[in-house]
């Protein structure tokens, strides 16, 4: 048994550098450590100028130290582990999605030493138990078991010392653009797992489509919670998928109303939830009064054959009603597309084009598109590495080497199954410009640049309505304007500080 009871726990840099969310796995896995009498310390790398630095001097005395790493993060976990294991014998235990879809390749890097597969807040106690005081023991695998939500202590988010900064960070959303003061805003998790059978989501092959949820009554107090202890006026429900049990979500919301919380609250649901049964009138009713502002919806395409491909079990009517709905109740729907899926041909890309334009009639319709990205392990990714389009690659080394990644994640590089890739990522591109993805007129203060963001909308708008994506020069010179303009808010965020 290690004598120390010091745990470090880190998440890496992406690629994309994004990071505007706290890292709530590696909070909830820390607050069930500190619970336990565990001494936990949170560096998120994205957020520290010398994170390895910083790092391999807090895990100095640790007994072990926890990773959690996402396929777009296996760079930057690698640099972490190698940087670690050349200074010192700390047990590594590695852990989040890529973990649990490559248990097998994890395991076979000597850097390595213990592997947890699915949820961490168990295995990490099975996992304490067996590391000796000598730091011998090597490449375990622990987890696979499903963990009862309501035995989890609410998440102590300030585990992050940098939560202040995630609470007040800007969120793209268009529901911030209707709201009368900014959000500070927390994410919080109420269940776990997706029913669907999707054939794009991770969900279905990690079995995580068993679908797990804390009790009404616990969501309720540990709202209560948070909202006074954090201060905060809205919250981001980040469940798979929270409208699972409709009769919970009720409950819910007539909690959040009788406890009186002065909040704002978005969540993910699918359309064929709006039906008589589920999110009908009544039901859309009383989670607005409760502060529903806005739903997250996989609508992903205007072509059937598409949806049917992707096995999203809706069809292009219920699509339609659902965003007429959702803009009767005043209520944001946030609704993604895909294009470029495998099997598709312009036509079907053209055909969500075109349903994204009849959408837009409806003020609170909000919609972000991207290509289609391949996830390890989901039905479509193996169809197209049996067609040859892609390949796996074979160990932890190969999936730290960008271009991998890239090929695997990123939603703006050609791909080999693509059928008219330039098309598509300017049709995106404009498209997402138009929803103001990107930038929203709510996040600009300047009167000047306000209006040269409102030009591109509208050229973008424009473009969309016509189908015009060729000689695309104002694409180009609106990254010129985004850069500038980020570059100058981090400038004046910095001299604030």
């Amino acid at each position: 048994m290690a004598s120390e009871k010091k745990v470090l726990l880190i998440r890496p840099e992406n690629i994309y550098s994004y990071n505007n969310y706290p890292p709530l796995n590696l909070i909830s896995i820390g607050t069930s450590l500190k619970k336990a009498g565990f001494e936990v310390d949170i560096v998120n790398c994205a957020r520290e100028r010398e994170p390895l630095n910083l790092i391999t001097q807090k895990a100095k005395d640790a007994a072990f130290i926890g990773i959690t790493m996402v396929t777009s993060e296996c760079c930057g976990a690698y640099n972490v582990i190698s940087r670690v294991k050349s200074h010192l014998k700390t047990p590594v235990v590695v852990g989040g999605w890529h973990c649990t879809l490559f248990p097998e390749q994890m395991m076979e890097n000597n850097l390595i030493d213990y592997v947890v597969v699915g949820e961490g807040e168990e295995a990490i106690f099975d996992i304490y138990s067996q590391i000796g005081d000598d730091g011998n023991s090597h490449n375990k695998l622990y987890g696979g078991r499903k963990i009862n939500l309501d035995n989890l202590p609410l998440p102590e988010y300030d585990l992050d010392y940098r939560i202040e900064e995630f609470m007040t960070s800007y969120l793209t959303d268009r529901f911030v653009a209707f709201e009368p003061k900014p959000p500070r805003w927390l994410p919080y998790e109420s269940s776990r797992g997706c029913p669907s059978r999707c054939t794009f989501c991770i969900n279905t092959v990690t079995k995580n489509n068993v679908y797990r949820k804390k009790s009404a009554a616990k969501v309720i107090d540990e709202l209560g919670y948070i909202v006074k202890k954090y201060n905060i006026n809205h919250v981001k429900f980040i469940d798979d998928n929270f409208f699972v049990d409709i009769n919970r979500s009720r409950e819910i919301a007539e909690g959040i109303m009788a406890m009186k919380l002065s909040i704002t609250w978005d969540a993910e649901c699918r359309c064929d939830y709006f039906n008589g049964r589920m999110l009908n009138d009544d039901t859309l009713e009383l989670f607005k009064r409760s502060g529903l502002v806005q739903l997250t919806l996989g609508i992903e395409s205007g072509s059937q054959k598409t949806l049917d491909i992707l096995k999203k079990d809706i069809d292009v009517e219920q699509s339609k009603y659902t965003v007429m709905k959702c803009d009767e109740h005043k209520i944001i729907a946030r609704s993604s597309f895909m294009i470029e899926v495998p099997g598709e041909t312009i036509y079907d890309i053209r055909e969500t084009i075109k349903l994204i334009n009849y959408l837009r009639k409806y003020k609170y319709f909000s919609c972000g598109v991207t290509a289609f990205r391949p996830y390890p392990k989901c039905e479509l990714t193996q169809g197209l590495l049996q067609k040859g389009f892609l390949v796996e690659p074979k160990s932890f080394e190969e999936w730290g080497i960008k271009q991998n990644m890239e090929l695997y994640t990123s939603c703006e590089h050609n791909k080999p199954w693509q059928v008219h890739p330039s098309y598509s990522e300017s049709a995106a591109y404009f498209l997402n410009i138009e929803s103001e993805v990107r930038l929203g007129q709510h996040q600009i203060k300047s009167r000047f640049l306000k209006l040269i963001n409102a030009i591109f909308v509208r050229m973008a708008k424009t473009r969309n309505r016509l189908g015009l994506y060729q000689l695309s020069l104002d694409k180009y010179l609106y990254k010129i304007f985004l850069t500038s303009f980020y570059k100058l808010q981090q400038k004046s965020e910095k001299l604030k500080k």
